[in-house]
């Protein structure tokens, strides 16, 4: 029997049991920091070795930054906001449809994280969708709202070009060729998650998504510009990462981790929960070929000796990632070389 989603039905008063976290395990918001210093980059900047310092700095102390001038309009953004905030207000029975506990579907709607492994739910409902190629899985993603295929189209194509884009400067930025990454990544995947918010009885008691690192390779996140959810972990501490309103935000994900052998930092992020406003996110992921061996970049390990990861396959990787809680260790930390 599918979970309860919590984009159906009233606005409950109280937080259910089922997600209420350990008093070890809260978000303790009032000793959330403000992050003043994360990069906020210009894409337009005509100096391009300033770009590629700036995303140096970024992804060796952050692994998080922000990105303006980055070629998608405000028009297409709002549109991929709104048709999202329609999508999670159809009715309980049409939304159903799509719902599915396999990790595996390229479309479904979910709650939680994986309902069927963990203890404690989080306060969230989300669309995940497969868009690379899009004549192969736009055909079964929503027929409703009437725009959805259409706007969402639209969105992937600009978002997957600016990924690729920011992967080249991450390339410069570590010293390698350009291309370097989007060769060793090879035709990359594409996903996307719609997550959905809703406001929540008592912030304090519960998460969004608990602390966790991304599995792929980069993440662009859209964030909601009404009201901040995303912290992420600097030096032990949690800092809100508050919205600007024609910002993307950028962060590396495990995979570029284990190819920048460690100098770049898939970083600990996590979403909280609003009382008053619910809260919509699009994150679009760009993510390994199957068959792409990931490995640290020969010229980060000073000869192979050096390399702090084995070679692995993402589809090795994400069953890995998959397998466990959310909020354990590292998964990358089990791919370390012997």
């Amino acid at each position: 029997m599918a979970a309860r989603l919590l984009s159906t039905g009233d606005r409950q008063s109280t937080l259910p049991e089922k997600y209420i976290r350990p008093a070890s395990d809260r978000p303790r918001l009032s000793e959330v920091g403000e992050l003043q210093d994360l990069p906020l980059i210009d894409l337009s900047c005509p100096d391009r070795s300033e770009i590629v310092r700036q995303i140096h700095h970024a992804c060796s102390r952050f692994g998080f930054f922000q990105v303006i001038n980055h070629g998608i309009g405000k028009e297409e953004r709002e549109k991929m906001v709104g048709v999202g905030r329609e999508f999670f207000r159809l009715p309980a029975e049409e939304k159903m449809k799509l719902y599915s506990d396999d990790p595996a579907k390229t479309t479904r709607l979910a709650t939680s994280f994986n309902v069927k492994k963990e203890e404690i739910h989080n306060w969230r409902d989300y669309l995940r969708l497969h868009c690379f190629p899009l004549h192969k899985y736009s055909p079964e993603w929503p027929s409703l709202p009437p725009s959805f295929k259409e706007v969402v189209s639209k969105y992937c194509t600009e978002v997957r070009e600016l990924g690729l884009r920011i992967e080249e400067l991450i390339s410069e930025s570590l010293g390698l060729e350009k291309e370097y990454v989007k060769k060793v990544l090879g035709e990359q995947g594409q996903h996307m998650a719609l997550n959905y918010y809703p406001p929540c009885p008592d912030p304090e008691l519960t998460y969004g998504l608990p602390a966790h690192t991304d599995p792929n390779a980069l993440t662009i996140l859209l964030q909601d510009t009404t009201v901040s959810g995303l912290q992420i972990l600097i030096d032990g501490k949690w800092f809100s990462v508050n919205p600007h309103p024609d910002a993307f935000v950028i962060n590396i994900g495990d995979q570029l981790q284990a190819l920048s052998n460690g100098i770049y930092k898939s970083v600990w992020h996590r979403a909280v929960t609003n009382s008053e406003i619910a809260r919509l996110s699009v994150a679009s992921f760009l993510c390994p070929a199957d068959t792409a061996i990931i490995r640290p970049a020969e010229p980060l390990t000073g000869g192979s000796a050096g390399a702090i990861y084995r070679d692995f396959t993402y589809p090795e990787y994400y069953k890995t990632f998959w397998s466990r809680n959310l909020d354990q260790e590292h998964c990358l930390q089990l791919f370390k070389s012997k």
